[in-house]
């Protein structure tokens, strides 16, 4: 195992663990070393790790500053789902800061590019995600919306979620004063 290898594993052990401020140290650790090797891609994805530690800890300045470094990489290196993760993950971040409008646009960002890669779990979770947003901006048709369109891109439903999926659909009748 290489000594980033190393690095990248103890980062995560620390993260899993809690212990946040020795995984930063460790992630820090191997950013640099993989800007000293030019590999912008094992660089950018430690400098996500260290975003999301950020944000947990409400660093929100730092966090906003990693993720949007990070989706810069993933952008000039053409990885769709790097970018559409580090979306996600800002969106997150903006919604946890209170900044609504913002975690809608990410959030809406994040689910077409994952539409596009065809990974419809990943696009429900974040059209889930931008229905909490819009909830919580009142907006509540946008908010049934969003959730109704995170069930809709599924490919198998539970029982549970075809339920939820009617209720939805006579809840969007009602409020739009169909038949």
């Amino acid at each position: 195992m290489t000594e980033l290898q190393v690095l990248r594993e103890k980062g995560l052990r620390h993260y899993r663990q809690g212990a946040l401020d020795e995984a930063i140290a460790c992630f820090s650790e191997a950013h640099s070393l993989y800007l000293e090797k030019e590999d912008q891609h094992g660089a950018a994805e430690v400098l996500n790790n260290l975003g999301v530690i950020y944000y947990q800890q409400e660093r929100w300045s730092e966090a906003v500053e990693a993720l949007e470094k990070v989706h810069q990489v993933f952008t000039a290196m053409e990885d769709t789902n790097g970018q559409a993760q580090t979306l996600g993950n800002l969106g997150s971040l903006y919604r946890a800061s209170g900044q609504l409008e913002k975690a809608a646009q990410h959030f809406k960002d994040a689910s077409t590019l994952f539409h596009r890669l065809g990974d419809s779990r990943a696009e429900s979770a974040t059209w889930r995600a931008l229905s909490t947003v819009r909830f919580r901006q009142r907006r509540w048709l946008e908010a049934i919306l969003a959730y109704d369109s995170g069930l809709t891109c599924l490919k198998q439903l539970s029982l549970g979620q075809h339920l939820l999926r009617f209720l939805l659909g006579w809840l969007l009748r009602l409020l739009s004063g169909a038949r």
